[in-house]
């Protein structure tokens, strides 16, 4: 299997010079602004200790492709335990905070004018995979939909999910870390919802020009939560700025 990935990539290559980007961000020790995580954060958890340090982690990590042992002395887990959160954080990440980190990486990768995608897998022909004895299922053989319906809302057990879909924990953290979902509880999810629609309303307010009452409209909200909304966020600074 490693031979044909390998005979694969030097055939066709790969869409992401991953030895540019090591040179660029691997021994950097900050991605992103905390107060800009933060102001995300207190709209979606209500305790985000320690969360913006995982988040420049997961930045390291897939911006260059390395394990975050790797990464600078103050990003690296010191602990087995520190290890453990950030994993734990990984597959925990709700689609709001997805967003938000996506948005930075891509925003710095054009900071180095790095026209790539932000990841990417390679995909062999199928006769590679005939026979192949793997460790576990297909990571494709549950869709984001089918985590998504059975996903549970608040504090939940990954041995508990993988269960409802058929399949290990493994599978479950993984299939969780790339397609995040809103376990949050329901106290939260309407702010979540709120956080990322904001910055359309704003745009229908300040270049469109709508009244507060036709964006109320067209979100199917009321107008005092659009306004609440838009007073909020010029209060604490664009999150997606």
């Amino acid at each position: 299997m490693i031979t044909a990935l390998a005979d694969h990539l030097d055939t066709h290559g790969s869409p992401i010079d991953y030895a540019r980007r090591r040179t660029l961000f691997g021994s950097r020790a900050t991605f992103l602004d905390q107060q800009r995580w933060l102001r995300l954060e207190k709209s979606l958890r209500s305790n985000p200790a320690g969360s913006h340090l995982h988040a420049q982690r997961w930045l390291f990590e897939t911006l260059t492709g390395s394990s975050i042992r790797l990464a600078h002395p103050a990003l690296a887990p010191t602990t087995a335990a520190d290890y453990a959160y950030y994993q734990r954080f990984r597959w925990r990440l709700l689609p709001a905070e997805a967003d938000l980190l996506h948005q930075q990486a891509h925003e710095l990768l054009d900071q180095h004018h790095a026209d790539e995608p932000l990841r990417w897998s390679p995909r062999l022909p199928g006769r590679h995979l005939e026979g192949l004895i793997l460790p576990g299922p297909d990571p494709s053989s549950i869709t984001p939909d089918q985590v998504r319906q059975l996903a549970p809302t608040g504090a939940f057990s990954i041995a508990q999910l993988a269960k409802s879909l058929g399949t290990t924990t493994a599978h479950a953290r993984y299939l969780l870390s790339e397609h995040p979902v809103d376990w949050s509880p329901p106290r939260y999810r309407q702010t979540q919802d709120t956080a990322r629609r904001v910055p359309q309303w704003r745009i229908w307010c300040e270049k469109h020009g709508l009244s507060l009452q036709a964006i109320a409209d067209r979100a199917h909200v009321s107008p005092d939560a659009v306004r609440l909304a838009l007073r909020k966020q010029a209060a604490s600074g664009d999150v997606g700025r």
